[in-house]
C-alpha cells in the first residue's frame, strides 16, 4: 500500500507527536509498504532524511488561532481550506496513495476531504490536540474551525487516540459518547540500544537528572529548575541535564543563572542518548496526552518522574513503574527527586518495573503490526 503520512507542527515543536510519523513509515517499509511522510516542519523533514523516509515538503499555515478578533477572517481561513484540498488532491491523485494518515488540524480537514473525494482511505491519529479544536463547537457562534474538524471526523474511518485520558477529554468536550470510529491505539517506540553519552571525569560519581523537552513553561522546566536547586544545595554531587530547545529557553537559563550544576544542551537530534547516561529521568510537565518521552525512558528502564497529568498515570504507576507528583509545584518535585537520590534500591526496582511494563504494552513494532497495519488494509 501506499500510504500518504501527514504532520504539521510549528518549527520549534518536535516532541513524541512529531516523532511519531516517520516512526510509523519506518515500521511501515518494514512490512513492505510504501510510506511518503508530508510536513512542514524542517526538524521533522530533517529526521525523515536521517531515517531514509521518503518525504515532501508540505503546506502548511502557522496562524493556528482563529479566536477573539481573528473570527473576522474566518473566510480567509475558508479559502486556505480550498487551496490546501486542491493540493492535496493533485499530491494524492499523482502519487496514488491508497491511505490518507493525517495527524493535524488543517489536515485533518483539507487531507481528508482530498482523500475522500478520490475513493481513499482515511486514517486519523490526533496527538492530544483535538480537546482544544472541539472545544466550544456545539456552541452555534463559536469555533467555526471546531465544527469543520468535527464535521471532517465523520468522514474518517478510524480515528485513533494516543490515552484513554484523551478519549475522556474529548468526550467531554462533544458531550456525548466517542463515536464508533474513535478507539485508542498508545504510542511507543522500538526497542534498540542506544550508546549513552559519555560522561565527563567531574560527572563519574554525579547523580544526574534528566529531562527532554520543548524549553516552555507548560513543560514545568521553571518548576524543575527551582526544584533541582534546592536539591543541589543539600546534595552537591548531583547534576541537570535539560536537553532541548523552545522560546521559553532564555528565561530558563537567566533562572539557573549561577548554578554550574544546571546543563543547558539545546535541541539534540540523539536525546536518547542523554536518556541512556542518566540516572533519572523527570518530565514534570503541566499536562500530557501521551508522552513518547516517558516510554522511551522506560524502554532504557529508567527510573521515572513525572505529573500526575493526561496520559501519564496510564505509563507511571506510582510508587510502582516510577514516581509521580502533582503539576506545579517544586517543593513535591524535590522531595520525589531526593527520594530517588538517596534511596538506590528503589530506583533500580522502578526502573525495572518501567521497563517490563515497557515490554508489554509500548513495544512500537508490536503496535503498528497489531494495531495499524489491520486498520489500513
Amino acid at each position: 500500500m501506499r500510504i500518504l503520512i501527514i504532520r504539521n507542527a510549528f518549527s520549534y515543536d518536535f516532541g513524541g507527536g512529531e516523532r511519531f510519523p516517520v516512526n510509523l513509515a519506518v515500521e511501515l517499509t518494514k512490512h513492505g509498504h510504501v510510506p511518503t511522510v508530508v510536513s512542514r516542519s524542517p526538524k521533522l523533514l530533517a529526521f525523515a532524511e536521517s531515517s531514509n523516509i521518503h518525504h515532501k515538503k508540505g503546506w502548511w499555515w502557522a496562524q493556528q488561532n482563529w479566536s477573539g478578533k481573528r473570527f473576522m477572517f474566518i473566510p480567509c481561513y475558508i479559502l486556505w481550506q480550498l487551496a490546501l484540498t486542491l493540493w492535496y488532491i493533485q499530491l494524492i491523485a499523482r502519487m496514488s496513495f491508497d491511505v490518507i494518515h493525517p495527524q493535524s488540524k488543517d489536515d485533518f480537514i483539507a487531507a481528508t476531504l482530498a482523500g475522500r473525494l478520490l475513493g481513499k482511505k482515511v486514517i486519523w491519529t490526533d496527538h492530544a490536540d483535538l480537546k482544544y479544536v472541539l472545544a466550544n463547537h456545539t456552541v452555534w457562534y463559536k469555533n467555526p474551525v471546531g465544527k469543520l474538524v468535527y464535521a471532517c471526523s465523520k468522514l474518517a474511518a478510524t480515528i485513533t487516540l494516543v490515552s484513554n485520558s484523551e478519549a475522556t477529554l474529548i468526550g467531554e468536550q462533544l458531550g456525548h459518547a466517542l463515536p464508533a470510529n474513535f478507539t485508542v491505539i498508545y504510542n511507543g517506540v522500538n526497542d534498540t540500544p542506544v550508546p549513552p553519552r559519555p560522561r565527563t571525569k567531574s560527572e563519574q560519581d554525579t547523580f544526574v537528572f534528566c529531562a527532554t523537552s520543548r524549553l516552555v513553561v507548560a513543560k514545568g522546566i521553571g518548576e524543575l529548575i527551582e526544584a533541582f536547586a534546592k536539591l543541589h544545595e543539600k546534595h552537591a554531587a548531583t547534576a541537570l541535564w535539560l536537553v532541548g530547545s523552545g522560546p521559553d529557553e532564555q528565561k530558563f537559563r537567566d533562572q539557573a543563572k549561577g548554578n554550574e550544576a544546571i546543563h543547558f544542551f539545546g535541541h539534540s537530534d540523539v536525546p536518547l542518548t542523554f536518556v541512556a547516561a542518566c540516572d533519572a529521568f523527570v518530565h514534570p510537565s503541566y499536562h500530557e496526552g501521551f508522552s513518547l518521552s516517558l516510554v522511551e525512558a522506560a524502554m532504557l528502564a529508567k527510573p521515572i518522574l513525572a505529573c500526575t497529568v493526561g496520559g501519564n498515570v496510564e505509563i507511571i504507576h506510582d510508587q510502582t513503574t516510577g514516581l509521580l507528583v502533582p503539576p506545579r509545584n517544586a517543593a513535591s518535585l524535590q522531595k520525589a527527586m531526593e527520594q530517588l537520590l538517596i534511596d538506590s534500591k528503589l530506583a533500580r526496582r522502578l526502573g525495572t518495573a518501567a521497563r517490563t511494563l515497557y515490554e508489554k504494552q509500548f513495544n512500537f513494532e508490536r503496535i503498528v503490526t497489531e494495531r495499524f497495519v489491520p486498520l489500513y488494509e
